[in-house]
């Protein structure tokens, strides 16, 4: 069971970071069941101590090969290791019930882990990537070790003698052959762990390393705080750009302490939120410079755990100029809607005169056309004369002159002069000669 064990802690560990774990357990799950089935034989039927405990160990063998290749990402098709399976066990039930054969028994299943534990090895040191080798060749070793046993086991199969059908035949080669499989077994598990762990090791700095990058190259004030009391843990370059306050200033200080919230009721419901909910988005807040300055950020945080402490991930982005620009922005809007509500419009039919030329009101009331625009507009008006009008008052001017000069005047002559005066001579002329 010493082998499965570590094997499970694996899987609980890491089984959602990396596949193929769960294969890992079932392999060494079926070489501790095998194990133990060959030490009971005897008190248990042969068929259960020999073809099951041995097909056992060739099934968790393969099962391991396939959870190696998707621990490194080199899936292949699996059709050659099933035929190997069926030509096994097709062979050692052969051999176990129809022609008894312990020697050869051995035999089969000394090729069978021989081809497996190659194939392992030939994954782990050669076909895998180059950046996964630092991690993956100590576990190929000891399949590298496997398959030097199996090839001892085999030469001395052809020229050890002959064994007979005991399980275990005379001297110390078979004894220490078996020994040395437990041990093996036991070092896979071990190489195993070690392979995973510095897989997950070297992500972890991977990860540390993106994140530390991310965290000091970002334009956003980027602060590390501890959820308790808000001391200040880390903070970025663009905190101090944004700020104002110089990192070696900051660290170990507080929030509180620093004046950087405008409003500590906003930190509160901050606090409480992240307390409730363990993260805040897209929230609007005024913020302190160091030199006091009031500056408007969008903050976001999240509560992440370092040490089974909650700290608090936070990040501002200033928005200052934009919140100006969107305040100018609504105050040009509102001139200008105040503007267009002071204009006024003529529109639909307005009742006029045909003769004055006056307008009629919504009250009944007739106004001249200047007043009643002047009063449903903006407009304003200036009063002249134009030509034609000057020329009729004009002529009208001399003809009222002419009638108390002339009241006596009769006949052609004082038709003449009467035309004259009221159109001036060349208009008199051109109407007489239009009428002629």
């Amino acid at each position: 069971m010493r082998p499965v064990r570590p094997a499970l802690t694996l899987w609980f560990q890491s089984r959602r970071r990396f596949e193929g774990i769960g294969f890992f357990v079932v392999d060494f799950a079926f070489q501790t069941v095998a194990f133990l089935l060959i030490v009971l034989r005897g008190s248990i039927p042969d068929w259960i101590s020999i073809v099951v405990a041995n097909g056992l160990i060739v099934a968790g063998a393969i099962l391991g090969y396939m959870g190696l290749e998707r621990f490194v990402d080199k899936r292949s098709s699996q059709v050659h290791n099933f035929i190997v399976m069926a030509v096994f066990v097709a062979i050692h039930t052969y051999f176990a019930f129809f022609q008894p054969n312990l020697a050869i028994r051995n035999l089969n299943v000394t090729i069978a882990g021989l081809i497996i534990c190659f194939r392992c090895m030939w994954l782990l040191l050669y076909r895998v990537e180059a950046g996964m080798r630092p991690f993956t060749w100590g576990v190929g070793l000891v399949f590298g070790g496997h398959c030097l046993l199996s090839l001892l086991r085999i030469g001395d199969f052809f020229w050890g003698g002959d064994p007979g059908n005991e399980f275990l035949k005379p001297g110390i080669f078979e004894p220490l052959v078996l020994i040395c499989y437990q041990l093996l077994l036991i070092l896979l598990a071990c190489g195993l762990v070690l392979m995973v762990n510095k897989r997950l090791f070297a992500d972890i700095q991977t990860e540390q390393e993106k994140f530390s990058k991310a965290f000091h190259s970002s334009s956003y004030a980027l602060t590390l705080t501890r959820l308790s009391d808000g001391q200040i843990v880390e903070v970025n370059e663009g905190f101090v750009n944004i700020t104002g306050y110089p990192a070696a200033e900051v660290l170990g200080q507080t929030t509180v302490g620093l004046h950087i919230w405008d409003r500590q009721e906003d930190r509160m419901a901050v606090v409480k939120e992240l307390s409730e909910k363990g993260k805040v988005h897209g929230r609007e807040f005024t913020f302190r410079k160091r030199s006091g300055e009031v500056l408007t950020g969008l903050f976001s945080a999240d509560v992440i755990y370092i040490n089974n402490e909650a700290f608090v991930l936070s990040s501002i982005s200033d928005i200052t100029e934009r919140k100006m620009g969107e305040m100018e922005g609504e105050r040009l809007i509102h001139a200008l809607q105040e503007a267009l509500a002071k204009v006024k419009r003529l529109s639909g039919m307005l009742p006029i005169c045909a003769s004055c030329k006056k307008i009629r009101d919504d009250q009944g009331y007739w106004n001249q056309i200047e007043v009643y625009i002047r009063d449903h507009s903006e407009a304003e008006f200036s009063h002249g004369i134009c030509p034609e009008c000057m020329q009729k008052t004009v002529s009208g001017i001399r003809y009222r002159r002419w009638r108390i000069q002339n009241r006596g005047l009769k006949g052609e002559e004082g038709r003449v002069k009467k035309g004259v005066y009221r159109y001036g001579s060349q208009k008199w002329i051109e109407n007489q000669q239009m009428r002629r």
